[in-house]
């Protein structure tokens, strides 16, 4: 009926090192009997009857219950196979001190769902010697009757598995051998488990005993019985040691010189003392036929299971009027206790739960929660630094430590998009045929930055594509926005020309190779990602410049969200191949420079500073008066020369002067 397979269970404490109470431990039990579980303390001996109980869940391996795992198990499956199928006996007692010994099983028998009748109480008494205290307070009773109230309490479901956890831990020797009468005489009909520290008990009632140690099995051994030597029907020998006397038999001559020969011959043992005899075999295990029991080794494969494989849980059901009784007893015992008990825990639970969200206060999380709650989907972030006297803000480029701290801020993730400045990209310088007049929905030709894509980033975006992700330097993909617009005006570039009716479809415009010219670099068009543009929503637009004209003015509102989108979305993206932006911006013939709006002021305390647009220039046209140095350090701009010199005599006259580079 019950098997656990490859269980192992780690407790991991929030400080020092994790603990192995089980590991890998398999074992089959029969459908009756009483088996012992050995072992020192943190062996894992409790640790396996809390799993099999359901009371702990195993990291690794299962239970087998009737033929079904325990990973088809919901906790409520849990629940009601500790109902239905088990009876604990724990050291502790657990029983209810206000309720009278025949309230307790009463309770017991109303959890399963049954009636509490006096007539089903006394049954239940009887089983465990009780007969009579059904009356009695817990508190009115000695250590061992508490524990035979527990062991009834456990028999009112009618188990077929008994778990007892240290059952005589807290009781003398004595009593605790009423203990072990009580649950030997159970496993007659059925499987009970006790958990214990004492071999000579488990020895004696056992009839298996495993033994634990650092969470593994040790030791599997189960009880059988070695038939003695028999020197005629009446006299045995046991274990070439103990001469046993069928009790009543008269010795004659014969059997006087045979046993005389045999102790000359051997070191036996004799007694002839009632309570010496009595005494000796319960020690030597000796039955009244002169059979010793013994111990092997335990062979599960001969263990029978039993066929019947019907599995019906019991779920428990606590009468509400029990639980207000239960409630309650503290109150009636002692009533001021409680209640200032319950004011002071809603006080402490209130400032509690107001330090929690106060100190829990995130401004990154909760701006970002609220980006998440009005189901934006795309965030643009610029980094800025703010220079001079006047505190001017000026746009620079963000790094890979910048996304680190924004993900470890705002628990999302970002990616780098880099825009070099001027481009000179326009969609209409690729059109066709725009006799008809483009389309204010495709007049914004805003360039958002290259976008290194890899089919991860597809998958987490939910993107489609048609074509090949690019995967060299020369190769790029443009998003379907950007292909409606050639799919409507045509492409042209070069000798290359494209009619629009020749464009049907994605393939139709990609075999044709097209090419698009890009921060001094030709790339080959050989993607097309759909990023999802919202063509409903910025239907107002798909119109002429004159006809929008003619039209609301609240147009003006959508052309300019157009561009917003454009420019801060993956619509007007050019998407590179993965590892691209580093290795361009590492490119020694390729420096980008700043030029524009330059303040200088004539007090060294002052800062030089700019508001700057970014241009390109080859390393081959800069020279280096300076012959120890061949390369422009990372805060350091290259000007030029006459007009520096021409504007700074200028600026020696007044307090400072804006001087204006070449574009």
């Amino acid at each position: 009926m019950l098997e656990i397979r490859n269980v192992s269970r780690i407790y991991k404490p929030k400080k020092g090192v994790p603990v192995k109470a089980l590991d890998n431990v398999s074992l089959k039990f029969p459908e009756k009997g009483m088996v012992f579980i050995l072992g020192k303390s943190g062996s894992g001996k409790t640790t396996l009857l809390n799993i099999l109980g359901g009371l702990d869940r195993a990291d690794k391996g299962e239970i087998i219950i009737k033929g079904k795992s325990s990973k088809d198990f919901t906790q409520s499956d849990f629940d009601s196979y500790r109902n239905t199928y088990l009876g604990f006996v724990f050291q502790e007692y657990n029983i209810l001190n206000e309720f009278t010994v025949g309230a307790n099983i009463g309770l017991a028998l109303e959890l399963q769902g049954k009636k509490a009748t006096n007539q089903e109480i006394n049954r239940i008494l009887e089983e465990v010697d009780l007969v009579g205290y059904g009356n009695r307070k817990p508190t009115e009773l000695s250590g061992g009757q508490k524990q035979r109230v527990a062991i009834a309490r456990a028999l009112v479901k009618n188990p077929e598995i008994i778990l007892a956890d240290e059952p005589t831990g807290a009781l003398d020797s004595k009593t605790g051998i009423q203990i072990f009468e009580t649950l030997k005489k159970l496993s007659k009909d059925k499987l009970v488990i006790v958990v214990t520290h004492d071999r000579e008990f488990a020895e004696y009632y056992g009839d298996r005993v495993i033994e634990f140690k650092d969470g593994r099995v040790i030791s599997d051994i189960e009880k059988y019985v070695a038939p003695s030597f028999k020197k005629n029907p009446y006299i045995s020998i046991v274990d070439d040691k103990i001469i046993s006397i069928k009790q009543g038999y008269q010795l004659t001559p014969e059997d006087v010189k045979l046993i005389n020969d045999y102790i000359k011959n051997h070191n036996a043992i004799i007694s002839i003392d009632e309570r010496a005899n009595e005494d000796l075999r319960k020690f030597a295990r000796i039955d009244l036929e002169g059979n010793k029991e013994a111990f092997k080794q335990t062979d599960e494969s001969k263990i029978e299971i039993s066929q019947d494989k019907r599995f019906k849980l019991i779920k428990s059901r606590l009468p509400w009027k029990n639980s207000i009784k239960i409630g309650a007893s503290g109150l009636k015992s002692k009533p001021f206790r409680l209640v200032m008990t319950i004011l002071l825990s809603i006080v402490a639970f209130t400032m509690a739960g107001l330090s929690d969200t106060l100190g829990a206060y995130n401004k990154y999380k909760v701006t970002t929660q609220s980006y998440i709650d009005s189901n934006i989907n795309a965030y643009v972030l610029q980094k800025q630094i703010k220079v001079g006297e006047d505190r001017y803000s000026n746009d620079i480029n963000a790094n890979d430590e910048d996304l680190r701290r924004l993900k470890e801020k705002t628990g999302l993730t970002f990616k780098g998009v880099y825009n070099p400045g001027r481009l000179n990209f326009s969609l209409g310088s690729y059109a066709h045929n725009t006799s008809d007049g483009i389309v204010v929905l495709y007049e914004t030709n805003a360039f958002s930055g290259f976008y290194e894509i890899t089919q991860d980033d597809i998958n987490q975006l939910g993107f489609n594509y048609w074509g090949t992700l690019p995967q060299s330097d020369d190769k790029i993909a443009i998003s379907k926005y950007m292909f409606d617009f050639f799919k409507k005006y045509g492409y042209s570039y070069e000798s290359l020309r494209i009619p629009a009716a020749e464009i049907i479809n994605v393939d139709d415009f990609l075999n044709k190779n097209p090419k698009i010219y890009l921060n001094n670099q030709e790339f080959t068009v050989t993607a097309v990602i759909d990023t999802e543009f919202n063509y409903q929503k910025f239907e107002p637009l798909n119109k002429t410049r004159e006809e929008m004209n003619r039209d609301n003015f609240i147009n003006y509102w959508f052309e300019y969200e157009l561009s917003q989108t454009i420019l801060y979305g993956y619509h007007g993206m050019f998407f590179v191949n993965d590892g691209y932006i580093g290795r361009m911006m590492e490119d020694s013939n390729h420096i980008y420079v700043n030029s524009g709006n330059l303040y200088l002021y004539p007090e060294p305390s002052f800062p030089l500073s700019s508001v700057l647009k970014q241009e390109h220039i080859d390393q081959d046209d800069i020279i280096f008066f300076n012959s120890q140095k061949n390369k422009l350090n990372s805060n350091e701009v290259i000007l030029n020369v006459r007009t520096y010199i021409y504007y700074l005599q200028n600026a020696l006259t007044s307090y400072y002067e804006t001087i204006y580079g070449d574009n």
